[in-house]
């Protein structure tokens, strides 16, 4: 049988009879798959502590491409991130990135950025003084990597150009909206200058790791609104780990 090596990000397990269990792995050349690995108890085999999220593997699997389920043959421990695990805010967050990335990709489908953006998240999560902006900023990579990128240039629903003035924004439409339209849609929230300008200019940003956002709390606040209904909508439900971030 073939075998694969791949990086790879766990991003959540489940059992599989009395000795197996399922890892869910997002791979840096694979995209997401699903491989069987052996439960032990032997003290020997350490390799088990390491099905869990907000860790960096080396793994390497084995199985036939027709076939829905690989089967895992080692695991190397290559980052630990060892920050998220020690503190419980911190670790909340990484959970959240870990079920937004699960939630926005399919299985076998390589996406080589979106493991790029999550190990660069994640590297800068476990240093950034304001946790929050690194959330908003994965939640609007991960957005546009899907080609769910809000539309702030022109009008959602009848495609004018807007002006500064019009900042509407409607989550089931994905953008903003003119004044004209605005009566005619539904559960649409008016977003501040300072927002939109800060989410514009990291929507155009080309840095290859994640630019600076420059807002204010209450600024921050209303990006998250925004990109929070955004991606419920897209996603057709809102995430379990939401929750968890505001408890």
């Amino acid at each position: 049988m073939p075998l694969y090596r791949s990086d790879a990000f766990v991003l959540r397990t489940y059992t599989l009879g009395e000795a197996d269990q399922i890892v869910v792995l997002f791979t840096r050349e694979f995209g997401k798959i699903r491989a069987v690995a052996r439960r032990s108890h032997s003290p020997r085999r350490h390799t088990a502590s390491y099905y869990q999220p907000l860790l960096l593997l080396h793994a390497i699997f084995f199985g036939r491409p027709t076939q829905s389920l690989f089967r895992l043959n080692t695991v190397d421990l290559v980052q630990s991130f060892r920050q998220l695990h020690e503190d419980f805010s911190l670790l909340r967050s990484g959970l959240y990135l870990t079920e937004l990335l699960d939630a926005t990709t399919q299985e076998r489908e390589p996406m080589p950025e979106l493991f790029t953006l999550f190990q660069e998240a994640l590297a800068e999560l476990a240093q950034a003084s304001q946790p929050a902006v690194v959330l908003r900023l994965f939640e609007l990579r991960v957005l546009m990597a899907i080609g769910y990128t809000p539309q702030l240039l022109h009008c959602a629903r009848c495609t004018r150009d807007l002006q500064p003035h019009e900042r509407t924004f409607s989550p089931h439409l994905g953008g903003l909206i003119c004044q004209s339209c605005a009566p005619a849609v539904r559960q649409t929230f008016t977003v501040s200058a300072a927002a939109l300008e800060a989410l514009r200019q990291a929507m155009s940003s080309e840095a290859t790791n994640m630019p600076p956002l420059q807002v204010s709390a209450a600024g921050h606040q209303e990006l998250e609104r925004l990109l929070h209904a955004h991606l419920t909508v897209c996603l057709g439900r809102e995430l379990k780990s939401y929750a968890f971030l505001h408890l």
